[in-house]
C-alpha cells in the first residue's frame, strides 16, 4: 500500500512514521483562528480487502506515547483517527463512499484559558466539523483526480 500517496489526499494530515507495512503514525496539524497551533498524533493500522474495494484506517496505540502538552498558543496530544473508503463500481464510473472520525482531548492553550468553557467548546466543535468536511472532501476529490492514473498503472492487473 502506498501510504504516502494516500495521505497526500488528506488535507492537514501527514505521515510521521511507518512501523511495519500496515502501521503508521499520522499527524493532524492546523493553525486555528490564525494563531493556535494544533497537532494531534494518531496511530493507525491500514487494512484493505483483496479487491481494493475497501480501505480502512483503524486506531491502534503504538509507542512512544504522546503526552498531552499545552503551550501559550499551541496544543499537542494523541488522538484517534478512523476512516473507511469504499470504492463501488458503477459501470464506467466509480462511486466513493467515505467516512471519517477524528477524536482527541486537547489540552487548552494557555492563551485560551480566559475564554469560558462553553464558548470554547462551541468554537472547537464548529472548527472540527469544518475540518472533517474539508478532509473528507479533499480525499474524495484527490481520489477521483488520481483514479485515471491508477487505472492506467494497474490495467494489466485488472484484466
Amino acid at each position: 500500500m502506498d501510504m504516502g500517496r494516500i495521505v497526500q489526499f488528506l488535507p492537514h494530515i501527514s505521515m510521521v512514521s511507518a512501523n511495519g507495512s500496515h502501521f503508521y503514525r499520522l499527524a493532524y496539524e492546523t493553525v486555528e483562528l490564525g494563531a493556535y497551533h494544533i497537532r494531534i498524533l494518531c496511530d493507525v493500522e491500514a487494512v484493505h480487502d483483496a479487491s481494493y474495494e475497501l480501505l480502512r484506517f483503524q486506531p491502534v496505540e503504538l509507542s512512544p506515547d504522546v503526552p498531552a502538552k499545552a503551550g501559550f498558543n499551541s496544543a499537542v496530544t494523541r488522538g484517534f483517527y478512523r476512516s473507511e473508503s469504499y470504492f463501488v463500481s458503477e459501470g464506467e464510473q466509480t462511486r466513493i463512499e467515505y467516512s471519517l472520525q477524528l477524536h482527541a482531548d486537547l489540552p487548552t492553550p494557555i492563551a485560551l484559558k480566559v475564554v469560558p468553557g462553553s464558548v470554547l467548546n462551541k468554537i472547537a466543535q464548529n472548527i472540527t466539523n469544518w475540518r472533517i468536511k474539508e478532509i473528507a472532501g479533499g480525499f474524495i476529490e484527490g481520489s477521483i483526480a488520481y483514479f485515471p492514473q491508477w487505472l492506467h498503472e494497474n490495467q494489466f492487473r485488472i484484466s
